[in-house]
């Protein structure tokens, strides 16, 4: 079955899941395979075993969660534009602490040959450092 219309709603909430989930597993199947990561003060990450390998050591050392706010969608055609801000709370795994992060972001996705719409690029910013005491 291939999905012509957008599911706007879907596409945001199914992201925010994934990524509270802390499975890496569940991001990497929402990805496009030239996925681009634009992660605030890290190098460029492109593709899908690049974010894995990033993810990966993100999660292990963190326990994360991020509350993500869509502002704005846009589609044309076969890509949609989502304009999001988010606070997110990271716990260190071995020491307990925790901190916070207050930012935007812009996410693009792509329907895919298949009709199903995929993360194409996440690309995000902080924009005021928070800290809570763990």
């Amino acid at each position: 079955m291939t999905t012509t219309a957008m599911p706007a709603d879907d596409l945001h909430h199914q992201y925010v899941d994934a990524i509270n989930s802390n499975d890496i597993d569940s991001i990497l199947t929402l990805l496009s395979d030239d996925i681009v990561f634009q992660v605030p003060g890290e190098p460029e990450l492109i593709g899908k075993d690049a974010v894995r390998e990033w993810a990966s050591a993100f999660f292990a050392a963190f326990e994360a969660s991020w509350d993500k706010t869509e502002l704005a969608l846009e589609q044309s055609g076969g890509f949609a534009i989502s304009r999001y801000t988010y606070t997110a709370r990271y716990r260190s795994r071995e020491e307990g602490s925790e901190v916070g992060e207050i930012g935007k972001g812009t996410c693009v996705y792509r329907r895919e040959p298949s009709g199903e719409w995929l993360l194409l690029i996440d690309s995000w910013s902080t924009h005021e450092a928070a800290n809570w005491a763990g």
